[in-house]
Parts: structure tokens; sequence; C-alpha cells
């Protein structure tokens, strides 16, 4: 019995050229039938016990015009009070095959393309955004969320659905990881000027089903309004070099520090 495991194909130089990359098919169509029913189980679960999921992002840039497409579809308009957006974090701690997708061996090589043999967990969130009035995100970066040393953060996004801009995928500014660290609007949340970083500068990343969009966490990013009849489902993996430090101690999840594959050469949590 012939075990390998077929490592999917990463193009290391366009990550490293334009902040993100885009790894076809890393999970097969029965993987992904389980994550969305661990997903949808794991949320009806949450909500019963009381626990608040709503995570749209916070800040006046609700109640800002938007340019058209900037924040969604369609002619210029403010942002919906209405729309929503659920969010779970450190799914591990829900369901155990969340765990199992975290140390796929496929999935981890990918990621080792990037950042090195060693990868560690930072956090995990899941986020769906219902049919009709999925909450868009404005352009951000994740560093001031949490701020490493070294950079080699970064957010892998595995589609647990097909994800277009009709149902608010996730959209991306080539090379902007390239200018570093960028001042944000703090306003309960960090998120870019909207006249400086509309939506409509990146690029959508439209994709299927099973494809991990990786980006790293200085590469600007948002996503769009679900205008759509179908939600969309997605897990966000946050990983890094064990030897890159965070600068303030932050965004501290329970499980941080996870080997997900390899050792920490360090020695130390």
């Amino acid at each position: 019995m012939n075990d390998t495991v077929i490592t999917p194909t990463v193009d290391v130089a366009a990550y490293r050229e334009q902040g993100f990359v885009l790894v076809p098919q890393v999970f097969d169509a029965e993987t992904v039938a389980r994550m969305r029913a661990e997903a949808d189980a794991m949320l009806e679960r949450v909500v019963e016990a009381g626990t608040r999921v709503e995570a749209t992002w916070k800040g006046n840039w609700r109640e800002k015009p938007t340019n058209g497409v900037g924040m969604g579809m369609g002619d210029s308009a403010v942002v919906e009070m209405a729309s929503a957006v659920s969010s779970i974090h450190n799914v591990q701690y829900h369901s155990s095959y969340f765990m199992q997708v975290l140390v796929n061996e496929r999935f981890t090589s990918v990621v080792a393309e990037l950042i090195g043999p060693n990868v560690q967990l930072h956090h995990t969130k899941y986020h769906v955004k219902p049919p009709g009035i999925g909450s868009p995100f404005p352009m951000h970066q994740d560093y001031p969320f949490f701020p490493h040393e070294q950079h080699t953060m970064l957010a892998a996004a595995i589609h647990i659905d097909d994800s277009t801009v009709e149902n608010g995928c996730l959209c991306v500014v080539p090379g902007s990881h390239k200018l570093g660290p960028i001042q944000h609007v703090s306003e309960g949340s960090h998120y870019l000027p909207l006249d400086e970083w509309p939506l409509d500068r990146a690029v959508a990343a439209e994709v299927r089903a099973g494809d991990v969009l990786i980006f790293n966490y200085l590469t600007v990013h948002g996503s769009y309004v679900n205008h759509s009849t179908r939600p969309r489902r997605l897990l966000l993996v946050q990983m890094r070099s064990p030897l890159d430090r965070p600068t303030t101690q932050v965004h501290l999840s329970p499980g941080q520090g996870t080997m997900l594959r390899g050792i920490n050469p360090a020695g130390v949590l």
C-alpha cells in the first residue's frame, strides 16, 4: 500500500512577489463536505449555548458611502446596517475533525513551502456570511491585530464553499505587503481609509470549495457583501514560523503555539 501524500504545487515566487497565492484543490470533495457538516453543527451548538457569534466589523466605515463595486455590487450605496456575519474562534476546540484538517499533510506541506519546515499555529476562526445580508469586511492588514518581528505570519483561507464576488469573496491587493505596516483607522477594530483603499482596488479571489488562498499578514485584503442566495463558509487559519516572535502580547488564543508541522527549534513556548 502506497501512503505517499502528493504535495500540491505552490508558486512560491508569486507569494513572495504578490503577497498571496492560490493553491487549488488542497482538500477533496469528501473532506469539504465533512467540513461543511461539522461547521454547520458547530454553529448551531454555539448559538444554542447563547454565545455571541455576530462579527460584523466595527467602526464608522459602515456608515460611509461606497463607490459602486467597492463594497459589493451595484450603484453607490451605504452599507446596510442589517448585514451580518457569524464567526467562531478556535474551531479545533469545538470539533476534533478541525484538528485533523489543521494537521492535514497536504495542507501543512503547502504552508511549509512558504515559511519553512516548522509550522506553528497562531489561531483559527470560522466565518459564514449568510445569504443576502452577509457583511463585507473593509480593507485592512492583519498586522495591527498581532504584530510579529519577522513577518512570517500568514493566513490560509480554506474555502468550504465556492466563493465569488456575488456571495462575498475575499479580495487582495497584489504587492501591498511590500509597503510594510500601514497606519490604520482604529475604531473598535482596525481598517484602512475607504477613500484610499476601496475594495475595487483589489483583486477578487473567486475560487472553488477545497481551494486555499494564502496571504501574508501584511497583504491588504477585505471582502464583499454576500448578495447571493447561498452562504459563504470559510475556515481561516493563521500560522507562523516558531522563530518569529510577537512584538506585543495580544490576541492570545487557546492552543496558540501548537506545532502543526515539524518542531519548535526554539525549545521554549
